[in-house]
């Protein structure tokens, strides 16, 4: 069953007086618990694709539908509750807020849901123990390292349970091994049923871990590689 459907997805931007294509004309399914990996240089389209799927732009041009609703019809209201109920976010510079601790950055989609603040700490630890920072709760920012803090930005992102995860170079800024424990739980996270939609510009990563993968040009689709099981 697809997750995601677009059909002639268009986003086009006026820079300086002029009209920059980001996307042009995108056809694109996703089945529920795929992993996808969009591959591409700078300026390729593969973050833009990836903000329309979170519901953080809207298109020009085209549909997208994810779990059957079209995103570019929904109110800003309706486009909120759908990032805060169906869709995680991981970046790669882990926007986390720095005057809050670990816990606190974790539990932060949580506050909009009405849960007491005993009831976000409860699932803010149980997160935070899932990708083994449980000792770190207290801890801002500053106080941990590259990989902790991607660690910390992923348990947020899987704190609302969501349908589909959008990893934007979610190791784009880490050491190897740190980037093969930042793979590991989004691995973890997508057998457990997970929509994985992940940019990057390692061809290696994505041909390791992915199930798909889209390789992106000027805001098109190239030849697309054969899924694996």
């Amino acid at each position: 069953m697809a997750l995601v459907d677009a059909t002639g997805l268009t986003r086009t931007y006026h820079l300086g007086g002029e009209v920059v294509a980001a996307l042009r004309g995108i056809d694109l399914t996703i089945e529920q618990g795929e992993f996808v990996a969009l591959l591409g240089r700078s300026g390729s389209g593969k973050s833009t694709l990836l903000n329309l799927l979170g519901g953080l732009d809207q298109p020009t041009g085209g549909s997208i539908r994810v779990g059957g609703v079209e995103l570019a019809k929904m109110s800003k209201r309706e486009l909120s509750l759908y990032r805060r109920t169906t869709v995680g976010f991981i970046f790669q510079s882990f926007n986390l807020v720095t005057s809050q601790r670990a816990w606190e950055n974790v539990a932060l989609p949580l506050v909009f849901q009405g849960l007491s603040r005993v009831e976000r700490r409860k699932r803010a630890q149980e997160l935070l123990e899932r990708v083994g920072l449980e000792n770190r709760a207290n801890h801002v920012p500053s106080e941990l390292s590259g990989g902790e803090q991607q660690r910390v930005a992923i348990a947020r992102s899987l704190v609302n349970d969501p349908k589909l995860l959008l990893c934007d170079e979610p190791t784009g800024n880490l050491d190897t091994s740190t980037s093969a424990q930042i793979m590991d739980l989004l691995l973890e996270s997508h057998r457990a049923g997970t929509t994985l939609v992940m940019v990057t510009h390692d061809p290696a990563l994505a041909e390791k871990h992915a199930q798909r993968t889209l390789r992106m040009a000027d805001g098109q689709f190239l030849v697309e590689a054969s899924a694996r099981s």
